[in-house]
């Protein structure tokens, strides 16, 4: 082989391999946020949550908005206030009302007199539930006053759902990408 064509074939190795390298540095410098933010979370041993950006520049004036950003396994965890005190939700628009743990449920107050007096179905399989009204759920600065809820069996729930009982109070709830957008 001619010294010519080696020293082509091994430039246009090179370059090759600069051009994967850089390649490889975008895609984890552009997920290296992401990736610092779960391994943040997992070391304070909460649950993933999505980015909540507050958004009080509307066209009215009046709207509040919250954009929620899915966590890597497209789900929309949210930090809500139950009556003042902090609750880890996963939205879910699939659920027709807020559904919350007996755990979580009991850690709010609410589990002195309950009545399981339907059944649902969970991931975690068929449950009861005891229906309950939550006098106030706040995400960032949208208010949602007197919420159905519901409140699953001990052991039945592992995660606390923002269900449509929530959401559809709200003025409009929307997607677009990545984000869940809840406006009031």
């Amino acid at each position: 082989m001619g010294t010519g064509l080696h020293h082509v074939l091994r430039e246009a190795i090179t370059w090759s391999l600069a051009a994967c390298a850089i390649g490889i540095g975008l895609y984890y410098v552009n997920n290296l946020d992401m990736t610092l933010e779960e391994a943040a979370a997992k070391t304070r041993g909460v649950i993933e949550h999505a980015a909540v950006v507050h958004d009080s520049n509307s066209s009215n004036g009046y709207e509040r908005s919250v954009r929620v950003r899915a966590d890597r396994r497209g789900h929309f965890a949210v930090k809500a206030y139950v009556d003042g005190r902090p609750v880890d939700f996963m939205a879910d628009t699939g659920a027709t009302v807020v559904a919350l743990s007996y755990e979580e449920a009991g850690r709010l107050g609410l589990t002195g007199g309950l009545q399981f007096t339907a059944v649902t179905k969970t991931a975690n399989g068929t449950a009861r539930v005891a229906p309950v009204m939550i006098n106030r759920i706040e995400v960032d600065d949208i208010i949602v006053r007197n919420v159905r809820a519901m409140v699953a069996e001990p052991g039945k729930l592992n995660v606390n759902l923002l269900g449509m009982s929530f959401i559809s109070k709200l003025s409009r709830f929307e997607m677009q990408g990545n984000e869940l957008i809840l406006v009031q």
